[in-house]
């Protein structure tokens, strides 16, 4: 936060504070007034405001830092309060024996007219003191909304950034294309692939609004785009499923599936007498296991913007466990724990997934 401009605000209430709270005196006691006095004593009370104001402010940062936590809020106003009573004290002792040594004071000097400077000092370094942090805090409340208004921003961006890397247009285009070709030879077959494309689009762009998804709504996507993939390809594509039933409400990022299927169609070739082999499946310590094999394309392939580090960082945003990654040359694997639904809203596996 930058600082507070008050240089100007400073000098000139200063000066004001000191010629009124002199002339009320001079008035309030009864006394002839001096020029001389009156101007000796307004000098002397624009030194002491001016001191008053600068420990003060000095005070009230110290605090503020000190206590900056939202649970010391009660360690920061006690303490913040202490200081302005000691403050006030020590300097209405200096200020108003120096008044007295110099001869300015208009009346008797006692503990009551002491004791009613020391109020009227308290009373001013709690306004000088409330001045300062309703600015703050006033600030921190601006800074605090454009911040809010800064993260919605940014998420409706990521959200726009996301679909427009989820709804790729190669796949639409290709996928359109073959709809095209089978609205000429089997109007059937058209019609169920275009219901298994609209189940497809309509999955991905719910993707966005919803960010854990159960596996066994995974999977039912998965048939789905399954299907338009081996309408397109035919039998280069093998799939091999064996999925438990216990696992079917268990919690994973959505589009998972997606990502790992789609890099794996990417970096390997299409072979009708070596199809791309993919076996999907859950295992008995709580696994879901994608593994499809290996056949890489003989030319460089450029990097899907990071897909795949993508699903990673969206596993840690999420606070899953990060996905096991192994390539063994034959093989290519990612292994995904699952955690059940009651795991994830209980704070079990990450408290931050119960927010969810």
């Amino acid at each position: 936060m930058k600082p507070l401009n008050d240089k100007w605000p400073r000098r000139i209430i200063t000066l004001a504070l000191a010629l009124v709270l002199n002339f009320f005196y001079f008035r309030n006691n009864r006394y002839d007034f001096d020029a001389k006095i009156y101007l000796s004593r307004s000098v002397l009370s624009t030194v002491y405001i001016v001191l008053i104001w600068e420990l003060t402010v000095g005070w009230v940062l110290y605090v503020r830092s000190r206590y900056a936590n939202i649970n010391q809020t009660r360690q920061r106003v006690v303490t913040t309060i202490v200081g302005y009573v000691s403050l006030t004290v020590i300097l209405q002792l200096v200020f108003v024996g120096l008044i007295d040594l110099a001869g300015f004071y208009v009346v008797a000097l006692t503990w009551r007219s002491y004791a009613l400077n020391v109020v009227g000092g308290l009373v001013c370094t709690v306004l000088i003191g409330s001045t300062y942090e309703a600015i703050y805090y006033l600030r921190k409340y601006g800074e605090a909304v454009q911040e809010a208004e800064a993260v919605k921003k940014e998420g409706l961006q990521s959200q726009y950034d996301s679909l427009k890397n989820q709804v790729n247009p190669h796949f639409l285009f290709n996928s359109l294309n073959c709809l095209s070709a089978l609205i000429s030879e089997d109007k059937r077959r058209a019609g169920l692939f275009l219901d298994e494309l609209s189940s497809v689009y309509r999955y991905l762009l719910q993707a966005g609004q919803k960010p854990m998804v159960t596996l066994s709504e995974e999977v039912s996507f998965l048939n789905s785009y399954r299907y338009l993939l081996d309408t397109r390809f035919g039998d280069v594509l093998r799939w091999e499923l064996d999925m438990n039933e216990y696992f079917a409400d268990c919690l994973l990022p959505s589009l998972t599936l997606q990502v790992l299927i789609e890099n794996a169609l990417r970096h390997n070739q299409l072979l009708s007498d070596q199809p791309l082999r993919f076996f999907i499946q859950t295992t008995v310590n709580g696994e879901l296991v994608v593994r499809n094999s290996i056949k890489r394309k003989r030319t460089s392939v450029a990097p899907s913007q990071g897909r795949l580090m993508k699903l990673a960082a969206n596993f840690e945003m999420l606070g899953f466990p990060q996905p096991v990654i192994e390539d063994d040359g034959r093989h290519f694997t990612v292994r995904i724990a699952l955690f059940q639904r009651e795991q994830i809203l209980s704070g079990s596996v990450n408290p931050k997934l119960s927010n969810l």
